[in-house]
């Protein structure tokens, strides 16, 4: 076994790890569960920078196949435990030095296929730099978090595009979205959504707009199995995109007391989330190894994550605040769930099959690239059979 084969699984349960202690520290800032000083303080980076950055560092890792490129996701997690150990500014520097890592490695890909999704995703690891670099010259979480935010959602924009190729996207429709990036690229810089919200919310509106009107989901939606189900996540997140824009909008950050947090779990957990419950089942066989199946139990934490969000951003916009703890642990139910349930067909699958089982159309370590999806990706990828 090669250590990229050893290193994949530890890094993916070391961020599953950075995870815990994020949804820990949210239940202590709700005053609701005891957790470490540190986990309460950096909620909002295990998650963001600690959880997501390092499980969207192991993918591009992978899809580039080199050994040296694990060194992306393994420096994210230095910034988890620097976090966890209380070490901020070391924190900082560690994922500052993932964002360049990943930087380069999506860089690197747009450079040998430059397509208009390679280079958005390029510029979302940028994203992660930038608000990463803020934060270690001495800006506060709170300032960086629309970035981080901002890295996330250009990393699904530029996938979602590279499959929305499947619906011959027209150059006028590659247009727009190249001119609403730019103007959310603006928006951020001018420091929004702080020093008001307008270009941020109207240019979230027409990016979340652009996908669900573009995205191959709406028609494997139609379709049944895996396609259907990540169809419907997929759409789902989509909403929650647009709600997002409509809440930054009517209840601004720097004016509305709870309209920071409505919007940063609407886009974290309401569409960010949703992407990853879409995606899990058929990234998590190259990513890391594990022999998860698809089954239609994934539909009911799929259902009571949406309820989750809906209770956690109707508490915020109606002042109902006695209700965040129980969105809080709706929320956390929920993963648990998920969790469980790709466990148990991994478990059943090796029982039904043997050893060497794996899920249908499992991609290759390695095999992967930005514009040269896995084979078991690209068989996902069709109407008939699912989506990444």
């Amino acid at each position: 076994m090669t250590p990229s084969r050893i290193l994949r699984p530890a890094a993916a349960g070391l961020a599953a790890a950075s995870l815990v202690m994020g949804l820990t520290g949210g239940l202590a800032r709700l005053g609701i569960s005891p957790s470490p000083a540190s986990a309460m303080e950096f909620h909002g980076a295990l998650m963001i920078a600690g959880f997501f950055g390092t499980l969207i560092g192991l993918e591009r890792a992978v899809a580039d196949g080199r050994s040296a490129a694990l060194m992306v996701p393994l420096l994210s997690l230095a910034g988890v435990v620097s976090l966890v150990t209380g070490f901020e500014q070391a924190a900082a520097a560690g994922f500052l030095l993932a964002g360049l890592g990943l930087t380069l490695l999506t860089g690197l890909a747009c450079w040998r296929q430059p397509t208009l999704f390679a280079a958005v995703m390029t510029m979302g690891a940028a994203f992660f730099v930038w608000a990463n670099a803020l934060w270690l010259s001495g800006r506060t979480i709170t300032d960086v978090t629309y970035i981080w935010l901002g890295f996330l959602i250009l990393t699904i924009a530029g996938e979602r595009i590279e499959l929305s190729r499947l619906m011959a996207t027209s150059d006028l429709a590659k247009l727009v979205i190249t001119g609403i990036i730019a103007l959310f690229t603006m928006a951020l810089a001018g420091g929004e959504p702080w020093s008001g919200s307008w270009l941020f919310g109207a240019s979230l509106a027409a990016l979340a707009t652009w996908l669900l009107v573009h995205d191959i989901a709406r028609k494997t939606v139609r379709t049944r199995g895996l396609a259907r189900y990540s169809a419907f996540c997929l759409l789902a997140g989509y909403v929650w995109l647009l709600v997002a824009a409509l809440g930054v909008v009517a209840a601004p950050p720097g004016v509305a007391a709870f309209g920071h947090d409505a919007a940063v779990h609407a886009i974290g957990l309401g569409f960010v989330l949703s992407m990853v419950f879409a995606h899990a089942p058929i990234i998590l066989p190259a990513v890391a190894g594990a022999t998860v199946r698809y089954t239609p139990l994934l539909y009911l934490p799929t259902a009571l994550i949406q309820a989750a969000v809906a209770l956690r951003v109707g508490a915020d916009l109606s002042g109902r605040f006695d209700i965040l703890p129980v969105a809080a642990w709706a929320t956390i139910v929920a993963i648990l769930l998920y969790g469980a349930l790709l466990a148990m067909t991994a478990l059943v699958g090796k029982t039904d099959e043997g050893p060497d089982a794996g899920a249908a159309g499992e991609a290759k370590p390695g095999s992967a690239r930005i514009g040269q999806p896995a084979r078991g990706a690209q068989s996902n990828a069709s109407p008939e059979r699912g989506i990444r």
